[in-house]
């Protein structure tokens, strides 16, 4: 049996739409392939996530999305615990497993993690160097993108930025890992 890990890829907010929120035309890509490949009897994490100004978080309206076109799906999200203003990939694999440990579910059987596409190298290296099993990795783009990001991800619409943020991100994600364990064995 396998894990499924949601990364979450940005909600949309939108004033002029009544004060609504919408999953990025990105994250409702990953969403549809979660729909499409599990398991009704294989479990579902989403990984923290971001506010983006909304009022829930990224990981609330994902499970909401999964739960609504599929109720069956057995979808887990972790409560509590954000524990900096901004989560990205390192912080979505760290806190995910940190809550999974609280839990009594770690370490997780072998992992699909599904994300976007140009997500997918900083993903599977921050959730590998985090200690989870990753047998492959399920990426997605949308057809078309007409739902405008928040500023903070306005990359995502320029593939050129979108890689060059991703390869900056992972630079920096390196580091914070590095830096992780150091601190882990330490105090640990």
């Amino acid at each position: 049996m396998v894990s499924h890990i949601v990364v979450t890829e940005g909600l949309v907010f939108r004033k002029d739409y009544a004060n609504s929120y919408f999953l990025s035309n990105y994250f409702e890509a990953v969403l549809q392939q979660v729909l499409k490949q599990v398991p009704v009897d294989e479990k579902v994490y989403i990984s923290p996530g971001n506010c983006f100004d909304c009022p829930e978080p990224e990981e609330q309206c994902a499970a909401k999305y999964l739960l609504h076109y599929r109720p069956e799906l057995q979808v887990f999200i972790p409560e509590n615990v954000k524990d900096c203003p901004y989560l990205d990939t390192f912080d979505n694999a760290r806190l995910l497993r940190k809550w999974l440990e609280q839990q009594g579910k770690w370490p997780l059987e072998p992992v699909i993690l599904y994300c976007n596409q140009p997500h997918a190298l900083r993903s599977q290296l921050m959730f590998k160097l985090c200690g989870y099993n990753i047998q492959e990795v399920m990426t997605s783009s949308p057809e078309f993108a007409n739902r405008t990001m928040p500023l903070r991800l306005i990359y995502y619409h320029y593939f050129p930025a979108n890689l060059l943020y991703e390869y900056i991100a992972l630079l920096y994600d390196l580091i914070r890992v590095y830096r992780w364990k150091i601190y882990s064995k330490f105090s640990g």
